[in-house]
């Protein structure tokens, strides 16, 4: 989902028990019935931050990674995401897959509980679904049930909610039907579009629902509160309705919003957050420390561009703006967190060549598309220019307000301005303001990323579907189209065609230039190493604070 580079990582044994437990104004002390001394439990809670606020958590209305992050804190799926990137059961306890991948047998749990006191039924997903993909929700994430039967003609306002490939057999069992199969569905199905919503909670807030702590209901292992709907600080809280809450052991974990990479670096420092996420002089100066992290984010930052607007529509001007861009030098000069210079709209270890075994992105590199090249970069511009019938143009990145970001459009800024001629103005401000305006098609060229939920290029790809509610910038090609529905329809179960139909798309959009790839996203973080538990997504580094807590 999208946000920023800085977005930071989100994702089990319990403190000992001596001879019993005294709670003290919301400590916890372990006193042992043998010894004279009384020792203190380590306090289970953490502190943490964000670099924006919460957007909204009703599953239909989530476009941001915060906020999706923060769902997967409160809320549960019928499956989760392990360290590997692959599905291991949450609410599902068994699958049964048949008729040639088409359908899926779900069985729920049955001690799947609501903060409000309901139990978690199937029903409650084929309720989230259908809502989701009623036009009336305007969901931007519909495209991630094109899998589904009738999930598109459901979205597009041709059949009602309820012809959804989705039923609920009895009270925890879901069937599911899909008009292609996918060997990634599981997968899909672990993310926080497909969470279920409790469909009297929504009914009792109605539009209000997930604005705010008080108007959402939760099933995952924590509970939140202290958030209005733009609050800078919230605060979750271990749940005590969650099926599984034994094995939580965080009491709470407070968050702010700190948008300053050095205000969080300082405050990491002295003890008062437990973990940071480091700008690249952070990193080169922690290079040592032991308790530095380097993960993969699973996102690719790029710059997307309003083809409705006729000077960002101009092919030759986005080539001449790619081949303008030292990638190499944004990574390791302005970056220097780690992060690679993209190949192709894509990151590593996605999927890899079934004959060759070659990574994907090797697969899809384009020459001519990606490369630094100045001179070339300035010939196309120039054409840009008579195409256009003007003598020079001013261009405008929209991007976030946040350090990083901010350092990133500069770079692009000066690298446009030095090697074209042309002048750029950047347009920085606070994530959901960008957000809404691109969302609107208010802006020429966007500098963003795209986070990944699970291994496999269609994370990437599909969101530059023409018919696609993540295609902001209107990219349209039949090409385009025709490898995609290939690879999602008759080459879905051969792993060979699907591979080569993935790399076609891939290799046309970097032909028509139809986003610019600048980079594939690492993070560095410092953690307090007394927090132990967080299982860490090595594709993603999402952090998953489930079963984490704090040692002596």
């Amino acid at each position: 989902m999208e946000e920023y580079i800085m977005s930071l990582l989100d994702h089990k044994k319990a403190l000992l028990l001596c001879a019993g437990i005294v709670v003290i104004g919301g400590g916890i002390f372990a006193v042992t019935a043998h010894s004279k001394s009384t020792k203190t439990a380590a306090a289970q809670h953490l502190n943490l931050y964000q670099t924006a606020t919460i957007s909204s958590l009703d599953v239909s209305k989530i476009t941001d990674n915060i906020s999706s992050n923060t769902l997967s804190q409160v809320g549960e799926g019928l499956y989760r995401l392990d360290a590997n990137s692959q599905a291991e059961n949450a609410l599902a306890t068994k699958t049964t897959v048949s008729d040639n991948g088409h359908q899926y047998t779900i069985n729920l749990r049955h001690d799947g509980k609501w903060s409000n006191g309901d139990p978690v039924t199937a029903q409650n997903f084929v309720y989230s679904w259908e809502r989701t993909l009623n036009p009336k929700s305007k969901s931007e994430f519909t495209y991630q049930f094109a899998n589904i039967k009738n999930a598109n003609a459901i979205a597009a306002g041709k059949k009602s909610p309820s012809s959804l490939g989705v039923k609920a057999v009895g009270k925890y069992q879901l069937k599911i039907t899909l008009s292609q199969p996918a060997s990634y569905f599981k997968k899909m199905l672990a993310s926080t579009t497909y969470y279920p919503l409790n469909e009297k909670a929504v009914n009792k807030y109605g539009s209000k629902y997930g604005s705010s702590a008080k108007t959402t209901v939760y099933n995952g292992p924590f509970t939140l509160a202290n958030w209005s709907g733009t609050s800078d600080n919230w605060t979750l809280k271990k749940n005590a309705t969650y099926a599984e809450a034994k094995s939580v052991k965080l009491q709470s974990i407070d968050y702010k919003v700190i948008k300053d990479s050095t205000t969080a670096y300082n405050l990491y420092q002295s003890k008062k957050l437990d973990q940071v996420t480091l700008s690249g002089e952070q990193t080169t100066q922690n290079k040592n420390n032991a308790n530095l992290k380097s993960l993969s984010a699973g996102r690719i930052g790029f710059i997307q561009y309003n083809e409705n607007n006729k000077v960002a529509a101009n092919q030759d001007l986005r080539t001449a703006i790619s081949l303008a861009v030292n990638r190499q030098q944004l990574a390791t000069k302005v970056l220097k967190n780690g992060s690679v210079p993209a190949k192709t709209f894509g990151v590593h270890d996605m999927m890899k060549n079934p004959k060759t075994g070659a990574d994907f992105t090797s697969d899809a590199y384009t020459k001519g598309t990606v490369d630094y090249a100045p001179a070339q970069a300035k010939k196309l511009y120039q054409s840009a220019l008579k195409q256009l019938g003007k003598k020079a143009v001013t261009l405008t990145i929209t991007c976030g307000n946040d350090d990083a970001s901010q350092n990133i459009a500069e770079f692009v800024q000066s690298a446009i301005t030095s090697k074209l001629g042309a002048k750029v103005e950047v347009r920085a401000m606070p994530f959901p303001s960008m957000l809404s305006n691109v969302s609107k098609g208010n802006f020429q060229l966007n500098l963003t990323s795209w986070g990944m939920d699970y291994a496999d290029p269609i994370q990437s790809l599909q969101i530059l579907q023409s018919a696609n509610n993540s295609n902001m910038g209107h990219y349209d090609s039949k090409a385009y189209d025709g490898a995609l529905k290939a690879a999602e329809g008759t080459d879905a179960l051969n792993k060979t065609a699907r591979y080569q139909d993935l790399v076609t798309a891939a290799q046309t959009a970097l032909k028509d230039q139809a986003v610019t790839p600048l980079y594939e996203s690492r993070t560095s973080s410092l953690v307090n190493p007394k927090v132990k538990g967080v299982v860490y997504n090595k594709f993603n580094g999402d952090a998953d604070y489930r079963a984490a807590y704090v040692a002596n």
